[in-house]
């Protein structure tokens, strides 16, 4: 449990309309199905079938030589639920990452150092997610959730949140602005 604290170094996928639950149960299904990962628990450690009506999932991820707890939480923005978003989110409390990973992997700095294996598992996550179904934008960073949308990165942006990166799929590209090109990466 005293590794599940601090903030969060995480990847967070805008996925599609509230309308619509089928893309989290099947992003849901796919994390917890891979080789390398163990769960899904309760906060206390207990096995919890994979359900999307749990908001949060914690299990834990194995890569390389390195074991770290991490979990998915799942949002359902339903004020209104026409024009809201469902939200599926890979997250990794820092004390874990610095922990397992080393002191000097802090991802919560104003120039955030990030163990490669989370850069990987994230890169490869995101392109096996939009193959099962195409999201409308990922962000990967601090405590990034909810803070963009796909719609903001239409017009120039004044602030990026930290040291953000941003993934969109081919689909939605051509509808970001210039200016904010550079900091997105087309998956």
């Amino acid at each position: 449990k005293e590794l599940r604290t601090g903030g969060f170094y995480e990847l967070a996928i805008q996925v599609c309309s509230s309308i619509d639950n089928e893309p989290i149960k099947l992003y849901s299904d796919y994390i917890w199905k891979l080789n390398n990962v163990y769960g899904t628990f309760d906060v206390n450690h207990n096995s919890i079938p994979i359900d999307i009506e749990n908001i949060q999932h914690n299990g834990v991820l194995h890569l390389d030589n390195y074991a770290i707890p991490f979990m998915t939480y799942n949002i359902r923005e339903d004020e209104p639920v026409e024009t809201g978003f469902n939200w599926f989110d890979i997250c990794f409390y820092t004390t874990a990452i610095e922990y397992v990973f080393g002191v000097e992997y802090q991802t919560w700095t104003e120039n955030p150092k990030v163990p490669k294996e989370l850069t990987d598992f994230f890169t490869k996550i995101l392109k096996d997610l939009y193959k099962i179904y195409p999201f409308e934008l990922a962000i990967s960073g601090f405590e990034v959730s909810g803070q963009y949308y796909l719609n903001d990165l239409t017009k120039p942006l004044t602030n990026n949140w930290g040291d953000s990166k941003f993934y969109i799929g081919q689909k939605n590209y051509s509808l970001i602005a210039t200016e904010n090109k550079k900091n997105v990466i087309n998956i």
